[in-house]
């Protein structure tokens, strides 16, 4: 108990824990990119050849925008919900750390699924990766706004936003189980999950304006 309880103390500030996630964020995006490669040829100056191998890496392009997108959406509302916290605690730093984690080994599920387009379970573990993201994600959110958020922000927050988020969870899953039947279903699910929340969610209402001055400005907007 002790423990747990020492987790919930620090008052750490958030420039620090945002400089480091931006770093992880922007690594895993470059990481993702290495996978494309340059074809070798044995005629350099054959146009049908470079065409031949450049359709053999579609898999991993489509892959690699998937991925991109994704991390992206990831790395936008991981801003908002950072920008939600008046400060940070330890227990929010392990669980954004975690969460981080699992965005570095977002690389690997994606490199296998376009190496390996045809074969079922290396398409099915991309999506269980990305579950699992979300997830993450999600306890990172729900944190937040159970323990950590701004008092000046808590009532325009959605009180159902972590249960709508269950909604990139189930696409995901939904996709590794669609996998088994068509590949092709599976990859388009992948790239239209992400259009979940590809803007962080808005709050309930901007707070009413007090002064006679805050009126005149909101009147112009």
């Amino acid at each position: 108990m002790r423990l747990l309880k020492r987790f919930a103390q620090g008052e750490l500030r958030l420039t620090r824990i945002e400089a480091f996630s931006d770093g992880v964020f922007a690594i895993v995006v470059t990481l993702l990119v290495l996978e494309l490669k340059v074809p070798s040829l044995h005629n350099r100056g054959s146009v049908s050849e470079l065409g031949h191998h450049l359709l053999d890496l579609f898999p991993k392009f489509l892959s690699w925008l998937i991925s991109f997108i994704i991390v992206c959406k990831f790395w936008l509302n991981h801003h908002h919900v950072l920008g939600l916290a008046r400060h940070a605690n330890y227990s929010m730093v392990w669980l954004n750390s975690i969460f981080l984690m699992f965005q570095s080994f977002i690389p690997f599920p994606t490199a296998m699924m376009g190496e390996y387009a045809t074969n079922p379970l290396a398409v099915s573990l991309f999506g269980v990766v990305m579950a699992v993201n979300t997830l993450l994600f999600m306890a990172l959110h729900a944190y937040i706004l159970r323990h950590l958020i701004k008092p000046d922000l808590a009532n325009a927050q959605d009180p159902h936003i972590i249960r709508k988020s269950f909604v990139g969870v189930l696409s995901y899953l939904i996709g590794a189980a669609v996998a088994w039947l068509s590949l092709h279903a599976a990859f388009l699910i992948y790239l239209l999950t992400p259009l979940f929340f590809i803007v962080p969610p808005a709050g309930r209402g901007a707070a009413q304006p007090t002064s006679g001055a805050d009126k005149l400005q909101a009147a112009h907007r």
